[in-house]
């Protein structure tokens, strides 16, 4: 009997332990759909990853330069010095409903603790733009991004 309410004891803390673990992975799926707005602007900030011990906070922006233009950049913040901090800022276009990747650059600092950049971009009008970070500091990595906003 008491093999049994040990092994029952097992079965129900592994079970736990697997229903939180979706629970945590749905929440972050979640997180990841962006809101399409009408808004001139958007601004991602780096959310629900373990920070870990390197990178502090992430941040991306997008906004609309007028005459099909957008301006997008972000930036990646360490904790401290680090030997690579780093920013890859991804410029996402919704079409049938599905974000698809339509520009791409990385920025990279040695020694630092911060690395920004920014550009302003020519985009087809009639669709919804988002700005996504990949952000890192040494070994840690941590995502970002924005809400749709409306090129008209």
């Amino acid at each position: 009997m008491k093999n049994f309410k040990r092994t029952l004891s097992a079965i129900l803390i592994l079970t736990c332990g697997f229903v939180s673990f979706n629970i945590n992975a749905n929440a972050q799926n979640e997180k990841m759909e962006s809101v399409l707005t009408e808004e001139d602007k958007a601004e991602g900030i780096l959310e629900f990853q373990t920070k870990g011990q390197y990178l502090q906070e992430g941040q991306t922006i997008i906004g609309n330069a007028g005459k099909g233009k957008v301006n997008a950049g972000g930036n990646t913040t360490a904790q401290k010095v680090v030997d690579e901090v780093k920013i890859a800022v991804i410029i996402e276009q919704y079409n049938n409903g599905s974000w698809s990747q339509v520009y791409t650059w990385r920025e990279v600092a040695y020694n630092d603790y911060v690395v920004s950049t920014s550009k302003t971009l020519e985009v087809p009008r009639g669709y919804y733009y988002r700005a996504r970070g990949i952000h890192s500091a040494n070994t840690d990595v941590g995502n970002s991004f924005t809400d749709g906003i409306w090129m008209g």
